[in-house]
Formats: structure tokens, sequence, C-alpha cells
């Protein structure tokens, strides 16, 4: 995953080097899939703390062979039910069972950070269970890992991982949150084809770019409006942004019109250097390039409507910062913005752009969403200034951390809030 998304999840200071390790795990998760949407949590104890009373009490027993087999029954019956890690209302309770002498549970809950206090699990009496307890809202999911003696591992009693650009991490659904449906593929519906990478030479940038096309079914319906993604290898990706599913399921209920998608990659197409932060960091030529250049040719070998008004740029961390700079300034070609948990605090100036620019507000209608769980403040931020300059805007809110999971949830609103039904 991202810390911009193709950081490790570990973005926040604090972030431990064996989970950089990972990245070599990002050229495999293509053929990856996203966790079971039908994933269940039963209900099996009373009350949270009747859970950890039992749990607790079983850990107590005197006699080791009577304590493991008890303990074998227990975490059976978690298992079983889908309660690992124990979660009951706004209660859960990280587990992990076996050797090790100081384990700790960093996540998006605790903005990645290993530190004892923030993370760290507490061993139950003799046993080989450690224990760390946390209060989350109850409608949260949050992307996890367990540190063991220093080394990254994903939960073994947990079937849940969800995958980001740096590999797999371990999943926590809480009890009232709902699988966004939206993400997943209907077989027998139509859907869709995608090209293949297509360069681009770019006199604005002195190099080529590569990109991918997404064509609805059913493309002869006239001019379509063009959704242009930042990050597109990683939003196409059915495992990561889930885009190519979401738009198929969107054009199919009628939900949005046909639309056509551009997947931008940011690597260089020879030698996979990603050049995402020179390219979303205030980078004039970029979005001279985006706007301009690639826009052109995709009007030209496409049957696009050609106005700003059928244009949307989609970007999430740095890519909903660029989405914003585009927008501000190439205004009069992209009137659509999706901004997904913006990294604003990497380039602040955004903020007095759209605070002072007496223009942009009529020209642009933007959809911006952020996670309420180490997330960063960009987005709250940026909402009292569209709000004070009279912007059409939505923001939206979840109770999630800077993450692939996350972020592939919320296309569907900001698709149809912006381009609504055909």
């Amino acid at each position: 995953m991202q810390g911009t998304p193709t950081s490790p999840p570990a973005h926040a200071a604090g972030a431990s080097l064996a989970l950089i390790a990972l990245g070599a795990l990002a050229t495999q998760a293509r053929a990856q899939e996203p966790p079971d949407p039908y994933f269940a949590r039963q209900t099996i104890y009373p009350s949270y703390d009747a859970f950890v009373s039992a749990l607790t009490d079983t850990a107590s027993i005197d006699d080791a062979a009577l304590r493991d087999a008890r303990l074998d029954e227990l975490f059976a019956e978690l298992r079983a039910a889908g309660q690992v890690p124990y979660a009951q209302g706004r209660d859960v309770a990280f587990l992990y069972r076996g050797p090790g002498s100081s384990i700790s549970f960093p996540g998006d809950h605790t903005g990645w950070s290993t530190s004892s206090s923030s993370a760290g699990a507490t061993r139950l009496g003799d046993s080989d269970v450690w224990m760390r307890a946390a209060q989350l809202v109850a409608d949260s999911r949050i992307d996890y890992k367990i540190v063991r003696d220093g080394a990254w591992l994903l939960d073994p009693l947990n079937p849940l991982h969800v995958w980001g650009g740096f590999g797999p991490n371990s999943e926590l659904r809480m009890p009232e949150y709902a699988y966004p449906m939206v993400t997943v593929p209907r077989p027998n519906q139509p859907q869709g084809s995608l090209s293949g990478n297509i360069l681009i030479s770019s006199s604005y940038l002195g190099y080529d770019v590569q990109y991918r096309v997404y064509t609805p079914a059913g493309a002869s319906v006239g001019d379509m409006p063009v959704i242009y993604f930042t990050d597109g290898h990683e939003y196409l990706e059915h495992h990561l942004g889930s885009a190519v599913v979401v738009l198929d399921n969107l054009i199919a209920n009628r939900r949005v019109p046909p639309t056509l998608a551009v997947f931008i990659d940011p690597r260089d197409p020879v030698t996979g250097e990603n050049k995402r932060f020179q390219q979303y960091v205030g980078n004039v030529d970029f979005a001279d390039f985006v706007a301009l250049e690639l826009t052109s040719a995709i009007d030209a070998a496409y049957t696009t409507d050609g106005v700003p008004a059928g244009r949307t740029i989609v970007g999430t961390s740095l890519g909903g910062l660029f989405s914003a700079f585009l927008g501000a300034r190439h205004s009069g070609r992209f009137e659509h913005l999706v901004i997904q948990s913006p990294a604003f605090q990497v380039w602040p100036a955004i903020y007095n752009i759209y605070a002072t620019n007496a223009s942009l507000p009529p020209a642009l209608d933007i959809y911006m969403e952020a996670g309420t769980v180490h997330d960063g403040s960009g987005g709250a931020t940026m909402q009292g200034i569209l709000a004070a300059g009279g912007y059409d805007y939505v923001f939206e809110e979840v109770h999630e951390g800077h993450s692939w999971g996350h972020w592939r949830g919320k296309l569907d609103d900001a698709f149809v809030t912006l381009l609504g039904p055909p």
C-alpha cells in the first residue's frame, strides 16, 4: 500500500525498514484477489468483557497441558466464528498465539507506529497468548500487521488480507462495516475492455508516458465522458483500486453513463522507475501534459464529448494533491475532480490557490473524501476553504485509514456524484 499509494503501509513516522522489504511483493500482487466480500463475523459471547474474562481465565490455568488444550478449543471457536481479532461493538482484542518475546499490532489505528504505548501487546499469564485491547468506531475497517521480535508478519489467525503496492496486510472489519459490493465482479453482465499499454511521447515532459484505456461495453452509444486516473496501474488492478469492476457495475446498473477511462502509469516504461512524487507535487509540466497532450490524444482516438464537464481527474494521496492542482491550473479542461485522502501537507501552497483564485468556484465540481483513522487532516482543512469560497463540492469521511481497501470502496460515490445517471 502507499504512504502515498506506492510506498509501504507504514507511511507514517516510525515505519520499520523490515516492512519495506515487502516491496518485492508488489509485482506479484496483480494475481491476488481482494478479501472475501461475504466474510461474516459471528457473536459468540454475550459481551466483549465476557470474552476477555473467558480468555484470561483459560490462559491462567496452572496445568500447562490442560491450559493448552483449552486454548486450542477457544481459538478454534474464535476462528470458526471469524473472530480473530475479536471485535464486539467498538471493542477490539488483537490476538496472537505462538512464540515470541515482544508482540505488537501496528496498523492504520496506530498510524503504523510500533511503539509499546500505541501497539504493544501483553502476554496473558504463562501462556503463549498475547493480546492488545483497542477501541474503534463500530463500522471501521483497518489494515494492520503483527510485529514479532522485530519481524513484520501477517496475522496467521486472520484469513482476511488486503493488498497494496507493497504487498498484503491483514484486515480488520468491525462488526458494522459494510463491504463495498460494487467492487465485486458480476460475470453475467456486460463488461468493458481494457487496452494494452499505449505510449505517448510528451513534449512537456521530455519523455514517454504509458497508459491504458478502458472502453465500456456498448461504446458505440455516442460521445462519452472520460475519467483520467493517476496511479492508473494500481487503480485498474482488481485487488487494489478495482476501478474497472466499479465502472462495469455502475454502467450496467445505469448509475453512470457509458464512460471511457484512462489509467496513467507513473512508472518509466523502460526502467520501471516510479515518478509519481516528481509528477504529482506542483508539477506544471505534468499538469500541462495531462490537460493538453493526453486529452487531445484521447479525444482524437475515441468518441468523447471533449468538453470540461466531460473530463474527470482521479487521484489518491499525492494523486489527490495532483487532482486539486490540475483542476486549479486547467479548470478550462477539467471540471470534475476526485480527491481521495489528499496529501496536501506535502505541498501546502495548494490551500492558498483555492483560497484566493476567485475564478475557480464556478468552474469546478469536486468530490473529496478522507479517512478518520490516521489519514491526515488535508481533506478537512481544504473543506473549510471550499466552503468559504463557495465551491460546488462534496466532502465525505469514512472510518478507515490510508489504504486501497478504503479508496476502492468510495469510487462509486465519487462517480455517481459527479457523473450522475445517464
